[in-house]
């Protein structure tokens, strides 16, 4: 078959099953993740019927992993971090670090080789982003404590898989060697690092400048499909020039673009816009890592296969209850971290692919590692479904009940519960809006799609450059956790796309919208919006519609 219908065949196909079997899973809440990687199996070489080009996948697949890092890169946030650094550093640490312990022992003693061993071992350390965050958001646990605390622990993971990422072609020359000395291997490691320190100064000094430059003048055109390739060019342009020029890896290229991005004015609009490409190739890359999978492997080392799948559904989830009861945290927060940490998947996946390539893990290595993904991913939310029911007994135990009872950390569990408004649009009615909202003591979320404006603002501000139109952005400003949305450009039709976005993002969202004419109140009415106000009602009209609703609302 020509390439380019091999590359229709698999984006037809491959999609269509993927659509398919993300449905299944989704309808058996299950993580689509666990969808995909079945759908690449299916055409895959080790099942019968069509078979997809796996060099095509590969390089397809290629792309995924570019933009996945990427959308890591973007969302990383050392605040978030910082937050729950007490837990989550010494946490993650003495997790991963028994993790791999362990799992480089069990496959060491199945005869393979040492760095084989420490491969699979770091691999089944760390667990998956993409499974906890649904898993957490679907059981409304994203944006509390555990959940906090949940995320944190695998923001450390991640920084130890990048550094892995890192070492990796320093431990495969070194594999290669004839000879071994620690000089060499620290001399090799202080290399490494050094390149990547200096890689990390000029993208986080001078690059980051450069980046922040052209995208804020490309944001004036206000096109967004020149902003969005603008995005797409200066990701793979990094990626590829880090690894080109430095000798790091695409992937760690594409981290630190996103990194950099992220730190720009116009990092939310920019992650609304490319993220999306993001998703399709990320289903592209978990079709190749299923196409990859070859059943027979874990005949063949079923005795490693069930070594490994206990540490990750034993070992793991142990090893987070024990650190965080004994940080004296409450015992619902253990238990949701230890279920958290009960599955692997894209991290593993993607240190795993970089050590076949540089042949550090055979082939059977990998198989494993993915059926491990497929359990685990499977069981994780039956896992967290028994969640409540578990907490319930443990605190039926006169042991449980006093030690939940006494732990400090509990009345962190207590915070009331604190609602945001959201403010779409920051000219003179935007503006008194805010001022308004600041003096009855409610600190706004500003989305703007002025960059000049943005740019202007002072830090004091909490805002947004990007479109409200964009679910994404609507999520990133916390409409989901808000009571109120007040949208105050003079644009209707624009303002009818918002509240369809921002509905899809909170259903229950209270909206105050702004028209032009009296004529388009209509349109507002169809949309069931309570609160209207019309330009010729002016400023004034519209800041005591916003007095009256907010001051008076019991919730607020």
């Amino acid at each position: 078959m020509e390439h380019s219908l091999a590359i229709v065949a698999i984006l037809t196909i491959g999609f269509s099953l993927a659509s398919f079997l993300g449905y299944i899973t989704q309808r058996l809440n299950l993580p689509t993740i666990l969808g995909y990687l079945l759908a690449g199996f299916v055409i895959g070489p080790y099942s019968p019927g069509y078979v997809a080009d796996l060099t095509i996948s590969e390089q397809l697949a290629e792309i995924g992993v570019i933009l996945m890092l990427f959308g890591v890169g973007m969302h990383f946030k050392l605040e978030d971090l910082i937050n729950v650094k007490n837990i989550a550093i010494p946490g993650a640490t003495v997790q991963t670090l028994a993790a791999t312990i362990i799992g480089t022992t069990i496959v060491y003693a199945a005869g393979w080789p040492l760095v084989a061993g420490l491969i699979i071992g770091l691999s089944i350390g760390v667990a998956s982003t993409v499974v906890l965050v649904r898993v957490l958001s679907d059981r409304n646990l994203l944006n509390t404590q555990q959940g906090h605390i949940a995320v944190g622990w695998l923001v450390v993971e991640d920084i130890f898989t990048v550094i892995i990422l890192i070492l990796l072609p320093t431990i495969s020359a070194l594999s290669e060697g004839a000879s071994f000395s620690y000089t060499s291997l620290i001399g090799s490691v202080l290399f490494v690092m050094g390149k990547f320190v200096v890689l990390a100064l000029l993208m986080f000094t001078w690059g980051h400048k450069v980046v922040g430059f052209i995208l804020t003048n490309i944001a004036r055109v206000r096109s967004q499909e020149l902003f969005t390739l603008t995005v797409l060019a200066i990701v793979f342009v990094i990626a590829a020039g880090s690894a080109v020029v430095f000798g790091t890896s695409i992937a760690l290229g594409a981290f630190i673009a996103g990194m950099v991005i992220g730190k720009t004015s116009v990092r939310h609009q920019a992650a609304a816009n490319a993220l999306p490409f993001k998703d399709i190739f990320a289903i592209i890359f978990f079709l190749s890592v299923g196409m990859l999978f070859n059943p027979m492997a874990i005949v063949t080392h079923f005795g490693l296969f069930i070594g490994l799948i206990s540490v990750i559904l034993i070992v793991k989830p142990l090893a987070a209850y024990l650190i965080t009861i004994f940080l004296k945290y409450p015992l619902k927060v253990a238990l949701t971290v230890a279920i958290s940490l009960a599955q692997i998947g894209e991290f593993s996946f993607i240190l795993a692919e970089e050590a076949m390539n540089l042949k550090l893990l055979p082939d059977d290595g990998f198989d494993i590692l993915v059926a491990c993904a497929l359990i685990s991913i499977s069981i994780n939310p039956l896992l967290f479904q028994m969640l409540d029911y578990t907490e319930t007994y443990l605190l039926r135990m006169k042991f449980f009940r006093e030690f939940n009872l006494s732990s400090a950390k509990a009345q962190e569990m207590k915070k009331l519960y604190v609602p945001k408004v959201v403010v779409v649009g920051f000219g003179p009615i935007g503006r008194e809006v805010s001022k308004i909202l600041r003096k009855i003591g409610y600190i706004p979320m500003i989305i703007e799609h002025n960059i000049d404006t943005v740019s202007a603002l002072d830090e004091d501000n909490a805002l947004i450059f990007g479109d409200a139109a964009e679910e994404n952005i609507l999520k990133d400003a916390n409409l989901a956790d808000a009571r109120y949305l007040i949208i105050t450009i003079p644009d209707t039709a624009k303002t009818c796309e918002i509240i369809h976005a921002a509905r899809q993002v909170n259903p229950t969202i209270q909206i105050i919208a702004r028209v032009q004419y009296h004529g388009e109140r209509y349109l507002m009415e169809q949309q069931k919006v309570p609160y209207i106000c019309t330009e010729d009602e002016a400023l004034a009209a519209f800041t005591h519609l916003v007095r009256r609703t907010v001051l008076n609302s019991k919730v607020l």
